[in-house]
C-alpha cells in the first residue's frame, strides 16, 4: 500500500520554508503602504485579504483601434484571465516636443485612461502597467520620443537608458506625468473589491543594456513613482539590480523573469522559476513575458511561422507553474497592428505575434489552451498560490519531465511534460519529491533578434524538494503534451483528476463569401509643387522641425549652374541624420542611385543599416551627369522615414537630411545646396487619403484580375523601374451584407512595388514594404463600411523605389476560417 503524505507534514514543511526565508532576509523586509488592500510575500500577491494567482494577458491599447477594445477584453475575460497588462509608450502620449522640461501641455492620456477604465470597471480585470521609459516592445524608439534625441550629447555615445543627469531629468519629466495618471487608477484608490492597477514596472529588461550606474537611474525612477502617488508594488523584469537587492529603496522592488524558449525547452521555465524564487524568497515568482509567439521583420518571416503552437503554450505555462510561478503574463496574448508606422525600425505592419488572439481578433487552438488553464486556475489558483515543491526526479522512460507541488491542505499537483516532439508517452512514472531535478542538457532563451542564447542560471539546488515519499502515477501524454494530475488530500493517485480540461470548440458558421478582386485603380503622381514648402534651416533634423512621427516628407533645391559646372558636377550626395532612404528627381528625371543593391530596404535589416552615420558621411548617393543643365535646375527628394529603432544605436538618432549637394567625386561635396522642405508629401495636404476626396483628373489603370496574388513572401513585388518620386493609387470596393449574428474579418491581399502607407476610409492602416514578407493587411471592421450601397476607399501613397511604384493587383478577402457567431 502506497504511503500518502499527511496534511500535517505538508503544513510543517511549508511553515519551515517560510520561517527560514523570513529570517534570512529580515534586513530587506518589504513595506506596503496599504497592506490591507495589496501586499505580497514569498508565495503570492494578496489583494483585499485574498491570495490571488495573477493570470494576465498582454494587450497593448496602442496597437488596436479603440472601437475594438471591447471585443478583445471580452475574449480575454472569457478565457479566464483576472488581469490584463500593457506598456505605456512615452512617445505615444507626448508626440510633440514640449517647450521645456516643465511643460506638460503636450501630454494626452485620454486613451490610457479609457483603456484602464474599460478593463477595470466594465470587465472586472486587474491591470499591470509598464511605462518604461524604455519599453523595447518592438515599438518605435522603444517608447522614447524621437525629439528626445535632440536633448542628448550627440557625440556617438549611447545616451538613452543611461544615468546621465539630463537623461534622468527628462525621464522624470515623463515619469511624473504618467505616474499621476496611473495613481488615480490604483486598486488602493478604489473601494474594496473594485479592480484597479496592481503592479507598476520600472524600466524594462535592464540586464540587456550595458551602462554604468544603473542603480542611480532605477532609484531616480523609484523615488519619482513614490513621490507622485504610486503605492502599489513596484517591479522590474530581468533587472539584476533589483533581484534580492539590499538597497533600502531597490529592495522594495521585486524582479521577474521573461521566458522565450524553444519548442522542446519548456523544462527550463520550471528550473528558472525555481532559481528566481531562491534569489528572491520574499517575493512571488512572476513571469512578466511568457512567450505567446514572436514578431515579424521586414525581409524575415511572418509571425504565423513561429514555432510556438498550442502544445508549446501549454507546456511552458504548466512548467512555469511547476517551478512555483504565482503570476504569469502572456506576451503577447493579443498582438495587434503597427498602424501609421509606429512599429520599430524594420518591423512589419502586422504585430500578430502568432498570439492566442490573432491580429484580426480570431481565436484558435492557443486561445483554447489559455482558456483551459484559466479554468484550472479559477478552481485551484488559490491553493496553488501557497503550494510548495517543484521539479523532482522521475523514474520513467526519460521522455518525461515534471514534479509535484503540494497545497497547505494537502492537495497534490503533479505536473508532467512529454519532451518528445514526435511520440506520445503512455507509462507508469514514479516521482521522487525528495530529490530535486538536475538538468542534464544546456538550456536556451531567445533574444530580441530571434537568436538562441545559452542560459547560465540553471543551478537548481535542493531547496525545492519535499520531505515526502515517492509515489507512482499513470502518464498518458501526446507528443509535447503536458498535464496536471490533481490528487485530493489524503487520496491515492488513482483518485486524482487530470487537468486542464478540454475547452469547448468554437462553433463556426458555414459561409460562401467570395473574395473581391479589384479591376481598376486610379493613379496620380504626387503634385510636389503643391506641397507646403518652407525654408530648411541649416542642419535641421525633422524632429527639430516638429516632425517626430514617421511620415514621408519632401525636400527640394533650386539653383543656377553655368556650362562649366554642368560638365564638372557628376554626383548628388546626402548626409543623413540616420540611415534612411530617399528617391530623387533632377529636373523631373529620376536620378540613378549609386550602389542600388544596398538601397530601398532590399536587404533590410542589416548590421550596416544599424550603424550610426557620421556628420561627414554620405549615405544616399546618385549619378546626375546628363541630368543637369545650364541655367536653373531643380532637385526634388522624397524622404522615407524608415522608423525609429527600439534598442540599439539608431534609437539615439533624429531623422532627416543634414546636408546635400553636388560633387565632382562620390565622397565630398563641392557644391552644397540650399534646401526647402515639406513636412508631408503634397497628396496628404491635398487630402488624397480621405474617402471624401474626389479624384478628378486621376488616370485609370487596369489591375491584374486573373493571376494569383502571393499571400506572403520576400522580394515578390512587380519589377518595374522608377519613373517619378511618389505615386498615389485609389481603389474602391463594396462589401456584401452579412447576418448581424455573424462576424467575419477582412484583409487586403496586395501585389505592389514601392514603399509607403495605406489608408482605409481615411484611417492609416500601416506601411506597405515592397520587399515583404507581408502581403496581406488587416482591414479593421470598425473602419469598414458593410453593405452594397456603402463604398469603401483604399488609398496607397508609395515612394518609388528602384522597382518603381506599381500597383499590380489587389484582392479584398474574407477570412472565412476565422468567422464566428457573435456573442
Amino acid at each position: 500500500m502506497r504511503r500518502i503524505l499527511s496534511v500535517a507534514l505538508v503544513l510543517t514543511f511549508i511553515a519551515k520554508v517560510n520561517i527560514s526565508a523570513m529570517s534570512m532576509h529580515s534586513d530587506t523586509a518589504r513595506h506596503f503602504r496599504y497592506p490591507d488592500r495589496i501586499r505580497y510575500d514569498g508565495s503570492c500577491m494578496t489583494i483585499d485579504g485574498k491570495d490571488v494567482f495573477i493570470y494576465s494577458a498582454a494587450f497593448h491599447y496602442f496597437r488596436c483601434p479603440q472601437e475594438l477594445w471591447r471585443d478583445r477584453f471580452r475574449k480575454i475575460k472569457q478565457a479566464g484571465f483576472n488581469t490584463v497588462e500593457t506598456y505605456i509608450p512615452w512617445n505615444w502620449h507626448e508626440r510633440n516636443m514640449p517647450y521645456n522640461i516643465n511643460d506638460t501641455s503636450k501630454f494626452d492620456f485620454r486613451e490610457l485612461k479609457a483603456w484602464l477604465k474599460m478593463a477595470q470597471e466594465e470587465f472586472g480585470l486587474y491591470t499591470i502597467v509598464r511605462p518604461g521609459p524604455f519599453l523595447c516592445a518592438e515599438w518605435s524608439g522603444g517608447g522614447y520620443p524621437r525629439w528626445l534625441s535632440l536633448k542628448g550629447p550627440g557625440k556617438g555615445d549611447f545616451w538613452l537608458r543611461s544615468a546621465d543627469p539630463v537623461h534622468i531629468e527628462w525621464s522624470l519629466h515623463w515619469w511624473k506625468a504618467v505616474s499621476k495618471v496611473v495613481a488615480a487608477e490604483q486598486v488602493t484608490r478604489k473601494k474594496k473589491g473594485q479592480k484597479g492597477v496592481i503592479l507598476f514596472q520600472l524600466e524594462n529588461e535592464y540586464d540587456a543594456h550595458d551602462t554604468p550606474n544603473k542603480e542611480l537611474f532605477l532609484k531616480a525612477l523609484y523615488r519619482s513613482a513614490k513621490s507622485n502617488g504610486i503605492d502599489v508594488p513596484l517591479f522590474t523584469c530581468l533587472t539584476g539590480e533589483c533581484r534580492a537587492s539590499k538597497d533600502p529603496e531597490l529592495s522594495q522592488v521585486f524582479d521577474c523573469d521573461n521566458y522565450y524558449v524553444d519548442l522542446t525547452e519548456a523544462p527550463s521555465c520550471a528550473r528558472r522559476m525555481v532559481n528566481l524564487r531562491k534569489a528572491q524568497p520574499n517575493a512571488p515568482g512572476m513571469v512578466t513575458e511568457l512567450q505567446g509567439g514572436w514578431f515579424s521583420l521586414v525581409t524575415g518571416r511572418l509571425s504565423e511561422e513561429n514555432y510556438s503552437d498550442a502544445r508549446h503554450l501549454k507546456a511552458i505555462s504548466l512548467m512555469s507553474l511547476l517551478g512555483g510561478a504565482t503570476g504569469i503574463n502572456y506576451y503577447m496574448f493579443y498582438g495587434g497592428t503597427h498602424f501609421a508606422g509606429w512599429g520599430a525600425r524594420g518591423m512589419t505592419t502586422s504585430y500578430d505575434y502568432n498570439a492566442a488572439i490573432r491580429e484580426n481578433g480570431a481565436v484558435g487552438a492557443k486561445y483554447a489552451v489559455a482558456k483551459e488553464i484559466g479554468d484550472f486556475l479559477r478552481v485551484y489558483g488559490g491553493q496553488l498560490a501557497r503550494a510548495a515543491g517543484g521539479p523532482c526526479e522521475l523514474q520513467s522512460s526519460g521522455k518525461l519531465f515534471g514534479g509535484v507541488r503540494v497545497a497547505p491542505d494537502g492537495t497534490r499537483f503533479v505536473f508532467l511534460h512529454n519532451t518528445d516532439q514526435e511520440h506520445a508517452v503512455k507509462e507508469k512514472v514514479t516521482l521522487v519529491p525528495g530529490k530535486i531535478d538536475k538538468p542534464s542538457v544546456p538550456m536556451y532563451n531567445i533574444n530580441q533578434h530571434g537568436e538562441r542564447v545559452l542560459i547560465h542560471d540553471i543551478n537548481t539546488g535542493a531547496s525545492g524538494s519535499l520531505a515526502m515519499p515517492a509515489f507512482t502515477i499513470e502518464a498518458d501524454l501526446p507528443a509535447l503534451g503536458a498535464g496536471i494530475l490533481v490528487i485530493p488530500p489524503g487520496a491515492s493517485p488513482e483518485k486524482g483528476q487530470w487537468w486542464p480540461k478540454a475547452a469547448v470548440p468554437v462553433e463556426r458558421p458555414a459561409l460562401a463569401i467570395q473574395p473581391i478582386r479589384i479591376a481598376v485603380a486610379k493613379r496620380i503622381e504626387d503634385p510636389v509643387a503643391r506641397a507646403v514648402w518652407k525654408p530648411l534651416p541649416a542642419a535641421a533634423s525633422l524632429p527639430a522641425l516638429g516632425i517626430s512621427d514617421f511620415r514621408y516628407s519632401l525636400y527640394r533645391a533650386a539653383f543656377q549652374l553655368n556650362a562649366a559646372e554642368v560638365s564638372k558636377e557628376k554626383y548628388l550626395l546626402f548626409n543623413m541624420f540616420t540611415r534612411d532612404i530617399v528617391s530623387v528627381t533632377v529636373n523631373g528625371v529620376p536620378a540613378k542611385r549609386l550602389f542600388p543593391d544596398k538601397a530601398d530596404a532590399q536587404s533590410w535589416p542589416t548590421r550596416d543599416a544599424d550603424k550610426r552615420i557620421g556628420s561627414n558621411e554620405f549615405d544616399n548617393r546618385f549619378e546626375v551627369a546628363g541630368l543637369l543643365k545650364t541655367g536653373t535646375n531643380e532637385i526634388v527628394v522624397a524622404y522615407e522615414n524608415l522608423g525609429h529603432a527600439h534598442g540599439y544605436v539608431p534609437m539615439e538618432e533624429p531623422a532627416g537630411i543634414r546636408a546635400g549637394g553636388l560633387s565632382v567625386t562620390d565622397t565630398l561635396l563641392s557644391h552644397p545646396l540650399r534646401w526647402e522642405y515639406a513636412a508631408d508629401v503634397a497628396g496628404v495636404t491635398q487630402n488624397y487619403c480621405q474617402p471624401g476626396f474626389e479624384p478628378s483628373g486621376w488616370e485609370k489603370v487596369a489591375l491584374d484580375t486573373t493571376g494569383e496574388i502571393p499571400r506572403k513572401g520576400n522580394r515578390m513585388q512587380p519589377k518595374g523601374g522608377q519613373t517619378g518620386l511618389f505615386t498615389w493609387y485609389r481603389v474602391e470596393f463594396y462589401l456584401p451584407d452579412i447576418s448581424p449574428r455573424i462576424w467575419v474579418p477582412w484583409m487586403a491581399r496586395i501585389n505592389a512595388s514601392g514603399n509607403g502607407y495605406m489608408w482605409l476610409n481615411g484611417h492609416n492602416i500601416g506601411r506597405h514594404w515592397e520587399t515583404g514578407p507581408q502581403r496581406e493587411f488587416y482591414l479593421p471592421e470598425c473602419w469598414l463600411n458593410t453593405g452594397k450601397q456603402k463604398k469603401n476607399v483604399l488609398v496607397f501613397g508609395l515612394r518609388q523605389t528602384v522597382s518603381g511604384a506599381q500597383l499590380h493587383a489587389v484582392e479584398i478577402r474574407p477570412c472565412l476560417e476565422d468567422a464566428a457567431f457573435k456573442q
